[in-house]
């Protein structure tokens, strides 16, 4: 049995990328395809994209006879963007043609205009104009997540018309749905129903009897982080995408919802770290430009601080053991801070910490900054008594990084807080503030104390 399967879940092992890397160089296409064919499409695309440029155009042009569209999918939409020319256009219409409304616009989309033209050309008009309305809908919001392809039930059917209705029309429903949505004759929304509660039913049962009136439903413009968030909140496989007048446009299903999920995460994350929206397959140019702004900001808070310490010169120069400890109080307290503010910014967005229970949060980081502080304090004085011998410098450290942790606490905290209440993307702008504030609050505090006491 060859090692290659497309149930194993090794497949990212170096030795396999190295023996397709090998089939490619000795232009054993044929056999390449019957190791992959029968491969799952995210296998593949990861293949595609741990390839160097040369071999994954090879490994493409091995795939391009019987390729299939969901691989496509599955690439990294980053990554997709920037190698989405290498893709023949009998391919890419293939795909469009094949392919749910709201992965064919999405790919659509990131063709330059000649290219989406000509594909446009090519497919069918319903495709056509299911892409085109899907794109028609602002980024990210719920418009441009659904899928037009929808299965409709006029209200007045029973399970048994349903039934027969979905058989003679199996051609042309969805590849994959869960719920049934009920219309009326103008195509209003009136409920719902899912597919399991129609094959238990009696053929005799009338729809409108074993719908859900109290239909969920968003509207087309509501952004996709709110779709994702009524997903988790309500359990949801399938929901309901409609316009002002409650007239039904498309659904989202729990797998789209899935890879919003995980895009909104990975944002938050580079975020906080100060990358922006730098893609791990961007170009140098790019992914420089993405940390600029953080470590331009970074720079300018150093040199705040530079200018705190320059301001107690005479003490350090008196006490030239302080700064060797300097570094503990800046250390500690930027990592309460970056603690809370982590935990803050992933609260916001579940939607679990707003200004209404603002205030009632930061007391709590603060209480944990503060029995935290506690510990660490304690445990500073005796290291640095026994390290040096003197009381003083121990009591000044101790008390200098007790609240440090707390200030760090509550920074990270409420920074946060404000920013969102300013409309901020807290995420973004939270890491900075914090550190220069935890920074420049620690060395005033450490320094002062120590002028007060020590010298």
């Amino acid at each position: 049995m060859s090692k290659f399967q497309s149930n194993n879940q090794d497949y990212f092992k170096p030795e396999n990328i190295n023996s397709f890397i090998e089939l490619i160089e000795k232009e054993e296409s044929k056999k390449l395809f019957n190791i992959v064919k029968d491969f799952h499409p995210s296998e593949i695309a990861y293949y595609i994209q741990a390839f160097s440029e040369n071999h994954r155009k090879k490994f493409i042009a091995t795939l391009a006879n019987d390729f299939d569209p969901s691989i496509l999918v599955e690439l990294e939409p980053n990554f997709l963007e920037k190698i989405i020319d290498e893709f023949d256009l009998i391919v890419l219409s293939r795909a469009i043609n094949e392919l749910n409304s709201d992965d064919a616009a999405s790919i659509i989309n990131l063709l330059d205009l000649g290219r989406k033209n000509k594909i446009l050309s090519k497919i069918s008009s319903k495709n056509r104009i299911s892409i085109e309305d899907n794109l028609s809908y602002k980024e990210n919001s719920a418009g441009r997540l659904m899928q037009s392809e929808i299965v409709k039930i006029p209200i007045d059917l029973n399970v048994g018309h349903v039934i027969d209705f979905l058989r003679k029309k199996k051609k042309n429903l969805p590849e994959v749905f869960y719920d049934l949505f009920v219309i009326d004759s103008d195509d209003i929304l009136v409920g719902t129903v899912t597919l399991s509660k129609v094959i238990c039913s009696s053929r005799i049962k009338k729809i409108s009897q074993i719908m859900k009136k109290n239909h969920e439903s968003i509207h087309a413009s509501i952004d996709q982080e709110e779709v994702a968030d009524i997903f988790r909140k309500r359990n949801l496989t399938s929901l309901a995408v409609v316009n002002d007048k409650k007239k039904l446009l498309g659904v989202i299903n729990v797998d789209d919802v899935v890879d919003v999920i995980d895009t909104e995460a990975e944002e938050d994350l580079l975020k906080l770290a100060g990358v922006g929206e730098q893609s791990f397959y961007g170009a140098i140019l790019s992914i420089s430009k993405a940390r600029f702004t953080w470590l331009f900001f970074n720079l300018i808070a150093a040199f705040v601080a530079a200018y705190v310490i320059k301001n107690f010169e005479e003490t350090i120069q008196k006490f030239a053991l302080l700064a060797a400890l300097m570094p503990v109080i800046a250390s500690m307290g930027g990592c309460s801070g970056t603690q809370s503010l982590t935990t803050a910014v992933r609260a916001i967005a579940m939607k679990q910490l707003t200004w209404s229970n603002a205030f009632r949060s930061t007391g709590k980081e603060v209480l944990v900054g503060f029995l935290n502080g506690f510990i660490f304090s304690l445990g500073s004085f005796i290291i640095t008594f026994f390290w040096f011998d003197d009381f003083k410098l121990s009591f000044v450290i101790a008390i200098s990084l007790l609240l440090n942790l707390i200030f760090g606490s509550f920074f990270g905290a409420f920074i946060p807080i404000m920013l969102s209440r300013f409309g901020i993307d807290p995420a973004f702008a939270s890491g900075a503030f914090v550190i220069t504030l935890t920074d420049i609050i620690g060395f005033l505090m450490f320094l002062t104390l120590a002028s007060i006491y020590l010298i």
